[in-house]
């Protein structure tokens, strides 16, 4: 999913194209869940916010798909049509730190809790959150917090409310979903301690 403005970001670029170390959010993305090798092809829903993300994706082959716009839940829903009856991971593009190590993880812990289910989706202990500098976008529960990372059955998720599981997955790589100029330094700084004991493996 990278159809949202990204105001919060107030930095004139779309959120998708803003770049992390070197790389844009959405290369981020995209290399993490084509190095997992868990997906048969990866779709992009684009929007008429993120005309320069189309462009990006389109040049280096990912199909793309049109939704207005209207919002997160809305532009999914669109998705979900146009993909059914497969089932699909929905990742958003503002997940910079994923790795294709914690998308395999995802996917095995996800399939396990949607067996029966429409969708199944990452959760963050809000507290988790909060202590790496995260403010929740979507709150629920008690101490819960929506990672926007969701398998869904598009077949049987296509209208309206659905049965959903949650997996609780407290790591920065899930929580940190970079939404403001804050949240992108949390994420500069925790590349450059990854890369810092990394060595040539750089994020």
């Amino acid at each position: 999913m990278c159809g949202g403005r990204g105001t919060r970001m107030e930095s004139g670029t779309e959120k998708p194209m803003t770049e992390l170390a070197g790389r844009r959010f959405i290369e981020r993305v995209v290399l993490a869940l084509k190095e997992s090798g868990r997906f048969e092809k990866i779709v992009a829903a684009v929007s008429p916010s993120t005309p320069a993300t189309k462009r990006f994706l389109q040049s280096t082959g990912i199909e793309t798909i049109d939704t207005p716009g209207a919002g997160y839940p809305q532009d999914l829903s669109i998705l979900l049509e146009k993909v059914a009856p497969s089932r699909v991971l929905v990742v958003p593009a503002d997940v910079p730190l994923l790795t294709a190590e914690t998308v395999s993880e995802i996917v095995d812990k996800l399939a396990a809790a949607a067996v029966n289910a429409p969708a199944a989706s990452i959760a963050i202990e809000k507290s988790f959150a909060e202590g790496l500098g995260v403010t929740p976008s979507v709150a629920f529960g008690n101490d819960l917090c929506h990672s926007g990372i969701t398998l869904f059955d598009a077949a049987r998720a296509k209208k309206g409310a659905v049965e959903e599981r949650y997996v609780i997955m407290n790591r920065a790589e899930v929580a940190l979903n970079v939404n403001t100029k804050r949240e992108k330094e949390v994420a500069e700084s925790l590349v450059k301690r990854a890369n810092d004991l990394a060595g040539d493996a750089r994020l």
